[in-house]
């Protein structure tokens, strides 16, 4: 833990395997190098270490999350599932393994069922901003659509830089014709990320159909910067200057496109 704790990697490493070569199934130190493959998202190996973590301590907190989680990324959701249930029968208060248990069956459209089960881990920790995320998409598959809407304007009281919760926000007001809002949530998305291209393309959709072509031919120029392989962003940006009669920019625009996709 010391060694951990200085990023003293050859260290740690060093010290786990001296305690698995006298204890091979250490809890703690399976655990640990478990999370070290999490954190490589090699969730196979990882959920390996969380077992052997669980052979010498099955009710180890940290093992049965990080098996339940591993097994969840792995796609073998049974074992998942079973891994969540055995968590919250050991510790009944911990709102990670309810959250999980949501997911799985949202996952499989049993929304009424995730909504309890994340309702109960709010109870637990209510400042959690990813249970107020998938809160409001349980919400939001059941048509609540005024419950989805505060639950994601909760999450981004608790974390106004996240932008997930931006995004479900903004489409839900996209759906129900309450642009202007829509528009200040994508603006707030390509702010904290401007990465997210899709945010971009949507300004430029609520732009274009206003007619504000300048300002749509910006968005859509944005979304091809950062998804250059997508071929409808030229050709929104070559509509806005068609509908302004560019000509002129328009060819011009069109010929840098094609020597560049050459």
């Amino acid at each position: 833990m010391i060694a951990k704790l200085e990023v003293d990697k050859k260290a740690k490493s060093v010290n786990l395997k001296e305690i698995l070569a006298k204890d091979p199934t250490n809890a703690d130190a399976n655990a640990e190098l478990a999370n070290d493959q999490m954190l490589k998202r090699n969730y196979k190996l990882a959920n390996t270490y969380y077992g052997k973590s669980l052979e010498s301590d099955p009710e180890n907190e940290q093992a049965l999350f990080g098996y339940g989680q591993s097994a969840y990324y792995n796609d073998d959701l049974k074992k998942a599932k079973s891994s969540f249930e055995k968590l919250i029968q050991v510790n009944p208060q911990n709102s990670l393994g309810w959250a999980y248990l949501g997911k799985l069956e949202g996952d499989d459209e049993n929304y009424a069922v995730a909504t309890r089960y994340i309702e109960k881990a709010l109870e637990i920790d209510p400042d959690y901003y990813d249970y107020w995320v998938d809160y409001g998409r349980y919400l939001y598959y059941q048509g609540k659509f005024a419950d989805a809407e505060k639950s994601w304007t909760k999450a981004i009281s608790i974390d106004s830089e996240n932008f997930y919760a931006y995004i479900y926000r903004a489409s839900l007001y996209d759906e129900n014709g309450r642009f202007a809002d829509a528009l200040a949530d994508y603006k707030k998305i390509i702010e904290v990320k401007p990465e997210y291209y899709y945010a971009f393309e949507s300004i430029g959709i609520l732009a274009w159909h206003e007619k504000k072509y300048t300002e749509a031919r910006n968005a859509f120029l944005k979304a091809y910067k950062y998804n250059p392989d997508n071929i409808s962003y030229p050709m929104m940006v070559s509509a806005t200057y068609i509908a302004e009669n560019k000509e002129t920019e328009n060819r011009k625009f069109l010929t840098n496109v094609l020597r560049n996709r050459d």
